[in-house]
């Protein structure tokens, strides 16, 4: 009897491997707490020759079975952490559908769970799938997130404006709208840089490379720097007015090797500052964006003539005795066209996440007027009424959000330039081709402050060579 002894289960006794048949499980899944509840209840009221004749290999035996049954605890453990891990995907799935700027539409109800017979497992959770754009239970409605689709528009056309803002020619012909009660001051540092080289043959050819006569080769190198203030104020949210007052730093070098080869070579290097072109205008916002529509901007900009004409800055009126090329250039350079133009556009942005499509078309018109042409014989200035060709401008690119602060774009602009008019008659060889490529970056430094660099390269040979641009926008409400 020492060993039945030995077997024995004293009340106070805790045997090993029983802690999982102490600890409820939670919810339905009692199976393990049952089992322990009703062994205890056997060995209570067994008499005590009952309990003698329990062995130590039914403690095994017993042993096996709660582990068995802790085994089931675990798997049941895993499916539900497995179903809660895909009952979480609709709600990323969501999470992304609000970052991509949809509406949410409406939730389907969760279908009703069964209910379990005593004692067995739960059946895992069942998880209804939500329609596209509906909110999941498992994720709670973002408090900021837009709840209308009116509101994920204003939301998807704030990315928009953003993006917009990176691209040189948009920032300035228009398409970027204040919000309204808004002030925005924007000041902006701009260079410009151009170089032409002309080969004037005085002479024939008989042969490619062969020339008999002289030739004259004139290498220009223009730079020019426009600080401006631009002032722009929300009247609503869909339509701003806007003005742009510049200051213009201008210096020229004109070198040349005169026709006579005796002439040493030539430079002058006619310089000017002063206020430049003021101009003002408005934008507009036509419709509203909804159902992935573009939305589309109409522009219009009025720039003056407040700047120094050309034709009232003084001119080389006599002859230069080494190479008679100074007839009739400038000694001082103008800081302003001398007309008045009106430039109406539109501007349309089309959102496509991740990216922002975008273009424009205007009409540039240059309002003729008579101007006193001086005489580069030192004679009297004679009237001419004279119109500056008018321009078709196209620009079209593409932007994108790198993150919640940083945006860039990339773009082209043209400008056909039609001939010019002098007393009624064209100008031969006055039309033009301006073109560039464009490339923008900004980086919103707080809700009221953002930095854009903007550069420009020449695809003409009329356009600038290179231009950058620094702007520093500042807004502030009322």
């Amino acid at each position: 009897m020492t060993g039945l002894a030995e077997g024995r289960v004293p009340a106070r006794t805790r045997m090993p491997g029983c802690a999982a048949a102490s600890r409820p499980a939670p919810g339905p899944l009692a199976g393990p707490a049952a089992l322990g509840i009703a062994l205890a209840a056997l060995l209570a009221a067994a008499p005590a020759r009952a309990q003698e004749a329990v062995t130590v290999e039914d403690l095994r035996r017993l042993r096996a079975m709660l582990e068995q049954q802790q085994r089931r605890l675990e798997e049941q453990d895993a499916r539900l952490a497995r179903q809660q891990r895909l009952s979480a995907a609709p709600a990323r799935a969501l999470e992304g559908l609000r970052r991509a700027l949809r509406a949410p539409g409406p939730a389907r109800p969760p279908a009703a769970p069964a209910q379990a017979a005593p004692g067995a497992p739960a059946p895992p959770p069942v998880v209804a799938a939500p329609a596209p754009g509906a909110p999941s239970a498992a994720a709670p409605r973002d408090p900021q997130a837009p709840s209308t689709a009116a509101e994920a528009a204003a939301v998807r056309r704030r990315e928009e404006q953003r993006v917009l803002a990176t691209d040189p020619t948009l920032a300035r012909v228009g398409g970027v709208l204040t919000p309204r009660g808004v002030i925005s001051a924007e000041s902006s540092v701009e260079y410009l840089y151009t170089q032409n080289t002309q080969a004037i043959v005085n002479g024939f050819s008989i042969i490619p490379g062969i020339t008999f006569g002289t030739v004259d080769i004139r290498r220009a190198t223009q730079r020019a720097a426009i600080a401006a203030l631009t002032l722009r104020y929300g009247i609503t949210d869909r339509l701003e007015i806007n003005a742009r007052i510049p200051w213009v730093w201008r210096g020229d070098t004109i070198q040349t090797a005169p026709a006579d080869i005796n002439a040493s070579p030539i430079t002058v290097s006619p310089t000017g500052s002063g206020l430049g072109d003021v101009e003002f205008g408005a934008s507009y916002q036509v419709n509203d964006g909804l159902d992935d529509w573009p939305v589309f901007i109409a522009n219009l900009r009025v720039k003056s003539d407040t700047g120094r004409s050309p034709f009232d800055v003084p001119i080389y009126r006599v002859t230069d005795p080494q190479g008679g090329f100074l007839r009739g250039l400038e000694r001082e350079l103008a800081t302003g066209t001398g007309f008045w133009s009106v430039e109406p556009g539109v501007t349309v942005a089309w959102a496509s996440d991740p990216a922002v499509f975008f273009g424009g078309l205007r009409y540039i018109w240059n309002i003729g007027r008579t101007v006193s042409l001086q005489d580069p014989a030192g004679g009297p200035p004679t009237r001419t009424r004279l119109e500056p060709g008018d321009g078709v401008g196209l620009n079209f690119g593409v932007g994108f959000a790198l993150n919640e602060r940083t945006s860039l774009s990339l773009g082209y602009d043209h400008i056909f330039v039609m001939s010019s008019r002098a007393g009624g008659r064209n100008i031969a060889g006055s039309g033009l081709d301006i073109g560039s490529f464009n490339f923008g970056l900004s980086y919103r430094a707080s809700e009221r402050l953002s930095v854009s660099l903007g550069v420009s390269v020449g695809a003409t040979e009329n356009a600038p060579d290179a231009r950058i641009i620094l702007r520093v926008p500042y807004r502030f409400s009322l």
